[in-house]
């Protein structure tokens, strides 16, 4: 078995982290690859830098759109997509040179999913942290999929993000970053997908995903200290639960309410300092 992944690496004005990046992506263990370079119509020289390693790669393809954001990006590297699987890449992030051989491997007749863990870097800070590595339990045998899924979102924070995770194509292609938000896009798509796919989620728990905090996308965060943008994902959440929910989807709801909170708290407080 060896079947064709999709990378989809949304670009806009990363130049000066993009060919890390893209040296993580081409030198993976797995080499069966698509890789989908969006450029996001960038000011500075990303586009070049994406042409210039189409050329060296002919697993590269370079799609040149006009400004409109990068959940425009994501959504025309999925109708561009043509793997088996799918996977999003962040153009200031890299990836370990196994992440997507394990996250491969973690999948079996009944996975929809499997999600990685961080290795989070705090670049002005200097300091490494591996994140997400812990061990979570199974959905039980008579916990509805929705109870789970909200049971994962308020233990901790490794299914909010679209980038380290290899999704099923098929089931991807079917949804849509939602580019009417500046704010927890990914989550909705996560969400959504979640919601479409029959199977079980499996967990790698290695540090695969190399996040980059403190680069010029990755500090822009004043969207998350507007307590509004945290009730509208809340009010989407409750959508995606649909009517009359379990006690047990109730329960796990208002613990990632306070989860929410918390969060919209600490945004604050950073954006202080």
């Amino acid at each position: 078995m060896n079947p064709k992944v999709s990378i989809i690496v949304p670009i806009y004005n990363t130049a000066k982290y993009l060919p890390k990046c893209l040296n993580s992506i081409t030198n993976q263990t797995h080499q069966n690859l698509e890789i989908l370079l969006v450029d996001d119509g960038s000011t500075d020289n990303s586009g070049q830098i994406a042409d210039d390693y189409a050329k060296k790669d002919s697993r590269i393809k370079v799609i040149h759109q006009k400004n409109a954001g990068q959940s425009t990006a994501r959504n025309n590297g999925l109708k561009k997509a043509s793997g088996k699987y799918i996977s999003f890449i962040d153009s200031d992030d890299q990836i370990d040179s196994h992440f997507i051989e394990n996250l491969l491997s973690a999948y079996n007749h009944n996975t929809s999913i499997s999600v990685c863990g961080i290795h989070y870097k705090r670049l002005h800070q200097k300091t490494t942290e591996n994140v997400y590595i812990n061990n979570l339990r199974s959905r039980k045998k008579n916990e509805t999929k929705k109870a789970y899924v909200l049971y994962l979102l308020a233990i901790d924070g490794r299914m909010y993000s679209s980038v380290n995770k290899l999704y099923l194509a098929d089931i991807a292609k079917k949804c849509t970053f939602d580019t009417s938000l500046n704010f927890a896009e990914d989550t909705k798509f996560v969400l959504d997908y979640l919601n479409k796919a029959k199977g079980e989620i499996s967990f790698v728990l290695e540090p695969l995903y190399i996040y980059n905090y403190g680069t010029e996308t990755s500090t822009i965060r004043s969207a998350a200290t507007i307590w509004q943008n945290w009730q509208n994902q809340y009010n989407d959440l409750k959508k995606w639960l649909g009517q009359n929910p379990t006690l047990s989807e109730k329960f796990w709801l208002h613990l990632v309410y306070l989860r929410w909170h918390i969060s919209y708290l600490r945004s604050k407080r950073r954006a202080k300092q």
